[in-house]
């Protein structure tokens, strides 16, 4: 049995490996060996009965004396205020707020540790409400390289733990990640977001330049030129069903204009290409490129912090008002133009 959760009832001292250690043999409470003969008798002596449980009176103990929080799933102590379970960093939240979510953590814990569970008279959980695993079905103590375990990385990333711890599992072992459509879709906005400052502030940067050259030239007389010379080519080949709006007229339309007006809107196309191109790039990097950020943070602050456990949770995580602040400047960019000719 594992006494390491336990506190000897009569020093108060939690045990440790190696302890000397005498188990009651009614009530099966554990004792400094010690502590026991200087006694010479359980020190629940008196409570002896059918009803009596040691271990639920170790557990007020302990959170009268020393305000500790017992993690539901490895059964570590943390100290009060923590939000994530420094050794594997399950959220301590959820104990009290779903006591489901904690039994059924502890059950996929002891269900890794080859033990079958049995759930609403049910073998291996069948009939037991469903609820996600927050490491992702990967043990905490997993090495994911550069000394960093799953658990610390999971207090590091606190947002979609399960997918990241996967992920990060992915890359470790196969050295190939999974496509990010949240990079695809929002580039240098997601990393920022992901508090990789440095790259996201570059590809940021080359985004709105690309957008704000596009847009100036949407809304520039080279354009409308373009729009008025496709209309006279539709209406002048409307016998030929092909020009209808297709490209042939688009390309014929674009001969007609002079060669600095070519040259405009050849700049407006390669941004456009060069967005996509920058879109997809970061869709397919974006997971290496913070399972690296993650590695690299995490490694810093265990060699630097005090107390790492408490700092992975405060310079961990996302920042929501950045990336929200990004799509602002998005979307100015390319309203703000319209709403002036208006």
């Amino acid at each position: 049995m594992e006494y390491k959760k336990y506190n000897c009832p009569v020093c108060g001292e939690r045990f440790e490996d190696g302890d000397d250690i005498v188990v009651c043999p009614e009530c099966g409470a554990p004792h400094h060996r010690k502590c026991y003969e200087e006694e010479n008798r359980c020190a629940y002596a008196d409570k002896h009965s059918e009803d009596f449980d040691f271990e639920s009176v170790n557990a007020q103990q302990n959170d009268e004396n020393t305000g500790a929080v017992i993690c539901p799933r490895c059964q570590a102590e943390n100290p009060a205020g923590m939000f994530y379970c420094g050794k594997c960093g399950f959220p301590l939240g959820f104990q009290q707020q779903n006591p489901q979510y904690a039994q059924n953590a502890q059950n996929q814990q002891n269900a890794r540790n080859g033990y079958q569970q049995t759930q609403n008279g049910m073998p291996f959980g069948f009939g037991a409400a469903f609820t996600a695993d927050p490491m992702g079905g990967i043990p905490s103590e997993t090495d994911l390289g550069d000394g960093v375990t799953a658990g610390e990385a999971s207090k590091f990333v606190q947002k979609n733990t399960p997918y990241f711890i996967r992920v990060f599992n992915k890359i470790k072992t196969f050295s190939s990640g999974r496509f990010s459509f949240c990079g695809f879709l929002f580039t240098g906005g997601y990393l920022l977001y992901r508090k990789m400052y440095k790259l996201g502030g570059i590809i940021t940067a080359i985004m709105i330049l690309l957008i704000t050259a596009e847009t100036y030239i949407t809304y520039s007389t080279v354009y409308s030129d373009l729009s008025n010379a496709i209309e006279q080519v539709v209406a002048s080949k409307a016998q030929y069903s092909f020009y209808g709006s297709g490209y042939f007229a688009i390309y014929e339309a674009f001969l007609t204009l002079d060669l600095w007006k070519q040259v405009v809107l050849g700049v407006m196309v390669l941004c456009s290409v060069l967005r996509l191109v920058i879109q997809i790039v970061v869709g397919i990097n974006a997971n290496k490129w913070y399972f690296k950020h993650c590695k690299k943070e995490i490694k810093a602050i265990k060699d630097s912090e005090a107390n790492p456990q408490q700092a992975l949770e405060t310079r961990g995580g996302v920042n929501l008002a950045l990336a929200v602040s990004m799509y602002a400047v998005y979307l100015a960019i390319n309203y703000i133009p319209l709403i002036l000719q208006m």
